[in-house]
């Protein structure tokens, strides 16, 4: 492209002849110096060249860019970002972005592919023994020269010993090629986060289209993070190796030696490959741990923790929603216009349905077991899950295991674990009820070692819900009035294999039958699915630190009130006391909910 009005003409001593491309923090050039050698110029745009943190960004992405030396990378020659237009001058590699490729002239297949996906890995490996993440890994950063890819434009790349910089009201990074951690924790990002980069990639270059592609950044953001990647039209082998990629948990995302070993496989013609199995019912886009690990709580730090009763499970999702509003300071974006988890077959009421209707439905919702009565509202409670012990004076309701027998004089719910096995339980359930990854795996939860159930299949709950129907009869038989399916939010940490629609599903079924036996049933946790309480059939909710997470409002007003809360810090309680005090029933507990007179116990009230 031809230089435009306005444009410098020179700088550095470099002539610069033409642009190459431009973006929103600056203009790249072809430059040519005194002895002939062309070069691409980089120089940013004067608004940003008065910003001080701007300058600083540029200053890390020279260094970065001079650590990285390899044949599929272009290195520094020349820079100044003391300059009144900070400017960097590259190695000019002839040649077009991937990109312009594919949006020109078609997606890559056969030696292309083959031959990109593995520069880029090499690029990689270069780029991450050198101690750098590149963090904005997309098809317009890399250039397709005749011998092989070229990683380019280091702009918000990170070295790893040194402290990342804050950038307050700029997105660090491009959307559909992020990984989920640069929503959730930008400045503690990995090598890891560039081999999620990379499978984004190499699925846009097979098929043009980008596995997260929402209608705006936030709501692609959010795809990136809860959602399965769209790998339609990606053929085997590739389509498992950017699955493995593309793993929410950058623990289970492949090294890059393994990664370059499997990138081999692809086919090195234009001959198609076998396809992929688009239709089964076990998704081949995540890696999971293949064995439980015992783990102690995990902590976030401060007070806060996990307990017994995945004390924060609930919380995970929105933890990370509060990060990506803070990263997606964009105009024309509304955070709170996306506040909770919007699936696809969800109904489109508010999570925080009116007082109102949500007391009707539930009077509808309960209509067929008159005999269901729901807990006392706003009366003293405590959550015994990790083992019982007398009741404190004054205690009315009391949430226990259901291995443990109900309170003498109290409302009791039953507790037991719905949708996960419980640790070195998984050999109690058939085999094929656990859920399994791509390559035959069991999955678990890590933080708990616990194997997750596969309610995929409306076969599959049914086999599962009639074993749990055991255990509801059992709560029912003890003297229990109602039963606490926990771990309700399940598919919110399992994103690529369970759905919200499958989830509400399988509670369906746990519910009639525990109305059918008199028993009331308990939301637990789980905001995202407020608004569908009354057409699953739950009658109260069991809430961990929604005093922690300012969300005991949105429960309140989906419930009517009727929410018992468990926080497990101060601050949480505190919180919850000073707004909720005289509307719901509040207590601290202790991180394992242990029995009182064991060590650790703790137990405060407003």
């Amino acid at each position: 492209m031809p230089l435009r009005p306005g444009d410098v003409e020179s700088i550095g001593g470099y002539t610069l002849i033409d642009r190459l491309g431009s973006g929103g923090m600056g203009v790249v050039y072809l430059g040519r110096s005194a002895s002939g050698r062309q070069v691409a110029v980089k120089v940013v745009h004067a608004p940003y060249a008065q910003d001080e943190e701007f300058r600083t960004r540029f200053r890390q992405e020279i260094v970065a860019v001079r650590r990285v030396s390899g044949a599929f990378t272009a290195p520094v020659v020349d820079a100044d970002p003391d300059a009144v237009q900070p400017w960097m001058a590259t190695q000019y590699v002839p040649g077009r972005t991937l990109s312009d490729v594919v949006a020109k002239d078609g997606p890559l297949s056969g030696r292309g592919l083959r031959t990109l996906a593995l520069g880029l890995v090499e690029a990689l490996r270069d780029i991450h023994q050198a101690g750098v993440v590149h963090r904005d890994l997309k098809p317009s950063n890399v250039l397709m020269a005749e011998d092989g890819p070229r990683v380019i434009d280091f702009g918000v790349s990170h070295a790893v010993d040194n402290e990342a910089l804050t950038v307050t009201g700029r997105l660090i990074g491009t959307p559909p090629f992020m990984s989920p951690e640069q929503f959730a924790a930008p400045r503690d990002v990995t090598a890891a986060s560039d081999v999620f980069s990379l499978g984004s990639l190499l699925v846009y270059a097979a098929t043009g289209t980008r596995p997260f592609d929402g209608s705006s950044p936030y709501l692609t953001g959010y795809q990136v993070m809860y959602e399965a990647p769209v790998l339609d039209g990606v053929t085997e082998p590739l389509r498992s190796i950017a699955g493995l990629c593309l793993a929410k948990d950058p623990a289970a995302r492949p090294e890059l030696t393994e990664l370059h070993r499997m990138l081999l496989t692809l086919p090195d013609s234009t001959a198609p490959a076998a396809p992929g199995v688009a239709d089964s019912a076990e998704p081949s886009h995540q890696v999971s741990d293949t064995h439980p690990v015992a783990q102690g709580p995990a902590t976030t730090g401060g007070e806060e923790g996990t307990d017994r009763t995945r004390a924060g499970h609930g919380h995970r999702g929105r933890r990370i929603l509060i990060s990506l509003a803070a990263a997606l300071v964009v105009t024309g974006l509304s955070i709170t216009a996306v506040k909770t988890r919007s699936h696809q077959n969800e109904s489109p009421q508010s999570p925080t349905a009116p007082a109102s209707a949500s007391a009707s439905a539930s009077a509808s919702a309960s209509a067929s077991a008159a005999t269901v009565t729901p807990p006392p509202k706003h009366v003293r409670w405590d959550y015994q899950i990790g083992g019982a012990y007398a009741l404190p004076t004054g205690v009315q309701v009391v949430s226990r295991s259901h291995e443990d027998p109900p309170a003498p004089g109290a409302y009791n719910i039953c507790n037991f674990n719905a949708f996960q096995a419980q640790e070195n339980a998984e050999k109690d359930w058939d085999s094929d009820l656990l859920l399994r990854d791509a390559h035959g795996g069991v999955v678990y939860d890590k933080d708990w070692g616990e194997a997750v159930l596969d309610i995929r299949t409306d076969a599959k709950r049914q086999r599962i819900a009639s074993e749990m129907d055991t255990w509801i009869d059992e709560c029912a038989a003890k003297g229990y009035k109602a039963v606490e399916p926990d771990n309700y939010d399940a598919f919110t940490r399992f994103p690529d294999y369970l759905t919200a629609d499958q989830t509400m599903a399988f509670m369906k079924l746990l519910a009639a039958h525990a109305h059918a036996k008199g028993l009331a049933v308990a939301q637990k946790n789980t905001l995202e699915l407020v608004s569908q309480r009354a057409s699953v059939g739950l009658d109260f909710a069991v809430v961990e630190e929604c005093g922690e997470w300012n969300e005991c409002g949105e429960f309140a007003r989906a419930f009517d009130n009727n929410v018992l809360v468990v926080e497990y810090t101060a601050k949480g309680l505190s919180n919850a006391c000073s707004g909720w005090s005289s509307t719901l029933s509040v207590v601290r507990r202790d991180q394992y909910v242990v029995p009182e007179g064991t060590s650790g116990y703790l137990r405060e009230t407003c």
